[in-house]
């Protein structure tokens, strides 16, 4: 027990640590989903301010109609990421942003109906304003946030800035153009321009001094100058005069928003990478924590079982003392014998050889490990007896604990080769003799022409396939981990075998078109089974996650000593912040659900690690919308 509960109380505050330190790791990382999401409303955004002016010019002039088009593709292309977002104060946001009449406001500019370019502009204006509401907010001032929220903050403001300005050039623009109206529209657009005013003033007293020294800076720039320049005068005057006409406007005014947007992005950029890297530096904190913890408790424990074998050794040594005693001996000498019980034991079974026959033969038996035997000391001041009466007790406690922990270490053994047997047969068995009984019935089906059995079995057959891959992957990551997956290295054909695995996964994917690239055969000395799996996964993960794309392609080429393959695919690709997770363990590409891209996760991580037992390495290219090619590198020899 003295063990025991000091190792329990290590790790139990082991346990709160590591938990504060997550705790703090998952605060910066939502920070950064956060500023991440917060970008991506900004760029929704300016999305739809270019959306906004082009739309305009279409419905005015009716040209340039291929930029509208494009310009929605953009705007629904990053409509499309917010709305996969699993953030909760992004749910459903198009039924409270305007934005779910969208698609309505479109067909009647398309039709020229109903709409006018004034209700455009509105319409697109009251979108923007609404969105810029939920991307208005910052998350409260702490010590994480300290070295750039000064910078966040700023980037916030800029970006109303940049909303009301837009809003500010796209109502003189129409007024430079229509020539309708044009004192009333600066009437209507004074108040815009007295809020943009105070976001200027608000972002001069609040930002950095770096950020406002650029941003007085850029204002000085012949485009932005320009811009306010002219803003400034017709507010001042409430009057239009001959300066810019509305093409001249719209170029200048367009320069100029860009300058603001730059900057914005560049604050972004700045905040988005100092936070990221203190949640590096927290992560690996954490990690640091937990090994840190780790060795500290299997210090603690080897002290302990350190501390317990030198206590065995002084029982040990008493033990040799007391039979001794019981044989007769007498001179007896207990060297370096510590305090407390063991050193008062120690002097007890010194003091036996002087003790009388009676208390002889009852220490004799003591010694044996007969702990039945009764001592009856002479009396209260019989210190001999009452030292044998607890050498006594202080053994057989001593003992009883051993044998405990000996059949607990015994049980956990016992279970722990329970679990390995239970994974590589009772899981591996039963699906092999499914596998066979449903070959049987295959051949049975087809043999009578029972299509429509057949069918179902072949359904059946490709399940039963797919649970043999997850166990086998299961059973792969467990060997993986204990260093217990055999490699049988030899000489083979690569590219023969790039062949079978393609011919093999062709007859189970029949619409999708599996081509094969290779100028010559290549020999390389490998385990050819396990090579042959890396291949499959390729093609299978590419099969899964490009279920849209009727070509893959396997390209095999030499450079110098080694050997490149390649799987090519032309499907969703994957975004940027999931390829670096791409090979961890059980990691799964996001989609709509669980069940949008099935599997456990491992297929991936089984091949980097089969590679890298080769001396290889794998990678992959993608770009999201374009499809993914994943590469591995093997040697020759």
């Amino acid at each position: 027990m003295i063990g025991i509960i000091p190792i329990l109380f290590l790790i139990y505050f082991s346990i709160i640590i590591f938990k504060e330190k997550s705790k703090r790791v998952k605060l910066i990382g939502d920070y950064v989903e956060q500023i991440d999401q917060s970008a991506n409303i900004g760029e929704l955004i300016s999305s739809l301010g270019t959306e906004r002016r082009f739309s305009y010019q279409y419905i005015i002039k009716k040209d340039d109609y291929d930029k509208v088009l494009n310009q929605r593709l953009k705007t629904d292309s990053i409509i499309s990421v917010l709305q996969n977002s699993h953030e909760l104060a992004l749910a459903n946001f198009t039924q409270y942003t305007f934005l779910d009449k969208l698609a309505e406001t479109r067909s009647q500019i398309d039709t020229s109906k109903k709409y006018t370019s004034k209700e455009v502009i509105q319409y697109y204006t009251d979108a923007i304003f609404r969105l810029n509401t939920i991307n208005s907010s910052s998350p409260p001032s702490n010590i994480f946030l300290e070295p750039f929220y000064q910078d966040l903050i700023a980037q916030n403001i800029l970006s109303e800035m940049i909303t009301f300005l837009g809003i500010i050039r796209t109502n003189i623009y129409n007024a430079l153009y229509t020539r309708e109206y044009m004192e009333e529209t600066l009437f209507g657009t004074l108040g815009l321009y007295k809020v943009y005013n105070t976001y200027e003033t608000e972002f001069l007293l609040k930002a950095s001094p770096a950020s406002v020294k650029l941003y007085n800076n850029e204002k000085k720039s012949e485009a932005l100058k320009s811009t306010i320049s002219y803003i400034d005068h017709l507010f001042t005057t409430l009057k239009f005069d001959s300066s810019y006409n509305a093409d001249q406007w719209l170029q200048v005014s367009t320069e100029g928003m860009y300058i603001l947007k730059k900057q914005k992005l560049a604050l972004w950029k700045s905040v988005d990478s100092k936070i990221k890297n203190i949640y590096y530096k927290e992560n690996k904190s954490k990690n640091k924590t937990l090994l840190l913890l780790l060795i500290t408790i299997l210090f603690v424990i080897g002290l302990v079982a350190y501390l317990v074998a030198h206590i065995k050794n002084l029982l040990r040594e008493l033990k040799l003392a007391a039979r001794k005693i019981s044989k007769g001996d007498t001179g007896l000498k207990l060297n370096d014998m510590p305090g407390g019980v063991i050193g008062s034991l120690a002097k007890s079974i010194l003091q036996i050889d002087k003790n009388n026959l009676l208390l002889e033969e009852a220490a004799n038996q003591i010694g044996k490990g007969n702990f039945n035997v009764t001592v009856k000391p002479r009396g209260e001041q019989d210190l001999l007896g009452i030292s044998i009466n607890k050498m006594k007790q202080n053994l057989r406690e001593f003992t009883a604990q051993k044998d405990e922990i000996q059949k607990e270490t015994e049980a956990l053994v016992y279970k722990r080769d329970e679990f390995f047997s239970i994974a590589s047969h009772e899981l591996k068995t039963p699906v092999t003799s499914l596998k066979a009984y449903t070959q049987l019935l295959l051949m049975e089906a087809s043999a009578s022409g029972d299509n429509n059995h057949k069918k179902m079995l072949e359904k059946m057959d490709i399940q039963i396939n797919k649970l043999t891959s997850l166990i086998t992957d299961l059973l792969d990551t467990s060997k993986l981990q204990n260093g217990q997956l055999v490699y049988n290295v030899r000489s083979f054909e690569f590219n023969e075998l790039a062949s079978e695995i393609i011919e093999e996964i062709q007859l189970t994917s029949p619409e999708h078109n599996l081509i094969l690239k290779a100028n010559a055969n290549i020999k390389i000395n490998a385990d050819r089974e396990r090579i042959g799996q890396v291949i499959s996964n390729l093609l299978i993960n590419a099969i899964k996650y490009a279920s849209n794309s009727k070509n893959i392609i396997v390209e095999i080429t030499q450079q110098n000593d080694k050997l490149i393959c390649s799987v090519q695919d032309f499907g969703n690709g994957i975004l940027s912040e999931e390829q670096d997770r791409i090979f961890d363990r059980f990691y799964r590409i996001s989609g709509k659900n669980l069940n949008t891209y099935p599997g456990l996760g491992l297929g991936l991580f089984i091949s980097k690690e089969i590679i890298e037992k080769h001396q290889g390495k794998i990678w992959l290219q993608s770009e999201y919308g374009k499809g993914s090619i994943f590469y591995f590198e093997l040697p020759k020899k």
